[in-house]
């Protein structure tokens, strides 16, 4: 059996409407040749909704490519947008938020 192949994306400095179209190529570049993208969140200073929905995209997309999203980390920021929004954890990661109690 073929052993998962992992990425890991670190973010840093903001998450907002201004930075979506980078993060979404980002988002986009990392999926190419892994089976699960690791986003680590815990350097995002601000995140709007902006950022979350490129963050709920790309689970959609590692859903259609039988791919796996996982988030650690999640910074301060990002939890009060969460919240704010009703997004949950679920609707952006596929590990049932195992990985964010690290």
């Amino acid at each position: 059996m073929e052993a998962e192949r992992k990425r890991l994306l670190k973010p840093e400095g903001n998450l907002t409407i201004y930075e979506a179209g980078r993060l979404k190529e980002l988002l986009m570049e990392s999926f190419q040749g892994s089976d699960v993208l690791e986003i680590d969140l815990s350097e995002v200073k601000e995140c709007d909704t902006s950022g979350l929905q490129v963050l709920c995209s790309a689970k959609k997309t590692a859903d259609k490519e039988g791919k796996k999203v996982t988030l650690e980390g999640i910074s301060k920021s990002v939890k009060d947008t969460m919240i704010i929004t009703g997004i949950t954890y679920e609707m952006i990661a596929n590990d049932g938020g195992a990985v964010c109690l690290r």
